[in-house]
């Protein structure tokens, strides 16, 4: 005969007991009063004038937001120039084709056809 069919009926039931354990504990938490914190308790902390020079991990997360938002502006920046710098090419080429458009015209004109 194979263990298994044990093995999983055990885990079942210790599944089950753990679940009604659960179950059976959070309706006593849900009577309990929660106080709001307010700056001046003592244990309020204030999350956003925490030391940052102590954790590397907050250290590269501070470091990469504020290249991130350098980034985009420049990419703004960057784009307005190229933008700008397009329109510019469009209208001297448009200036050019007119003018080339005008020249043929005269030049056809003097020879006659």
């Amino acid at each position: 005969m194979s263990k298994y069919p044990v093995i999983l009926a055990g885990g079942l039931l210790a599944l089950t007991g753990h679940f009604a354990l659960a179950q059976s504990t959070t309706g006593a938490t849900t009577t309990t009063t929660t106080t709001a914190t307010t700056p001046s308790d003592p244990a309020y902390t204030d999350q956003s004038r925490a030391n940052q020079s102590n954790d590397p991990y907050i250290k590269k997360r501070v470091t990469v937001k504020e290249a991130k938002k350098q980034y985009k502006a420049d990419k703004a920046e960057a784009k307005d120039e190229y933008k700008e710098k397009k329109s510019d090419a469009k209208e001297d080429y448009k200036a050019t084709k007119r003018d080339a458009r005008e020249t043929r015209k005269e030049e056809l004109k003097e020879t006659g056809r």
